[in-house]
């Protein structure tokens, strides 16, 4: 996995302040949204990372991987 890989993420709320989904962009593209929902995962069409969400009892956990 390149390290030059951009990533970014935008948590999306629900009007209540509880979390709804997170977007993901990776090589300069959006490629989707997830629930927020703990394995939850999409992969990057053009790199083949994957980008995942982990949730533990008070944090959650945004990770990239190949």
């Amino acid at each position: 996995m390149s390290d030059h890989k951009v990533a970014d993420y935008r948590v999306n709320f629900r009007e209540n302040g509880k979390i709804l989904s997170v977007e993901i962009t990776c090589c300069g593209k959006h490629i989707g949204e997830i629930r927020f929902e703990d394995g939850q995962n999409k992969v990057c069409p053009e790199c083949g990372v994957k980008h995942s969400v982990k949730i533990q009892h008070n944090h959650f956990h945004l990770s990239r991987s190949k």
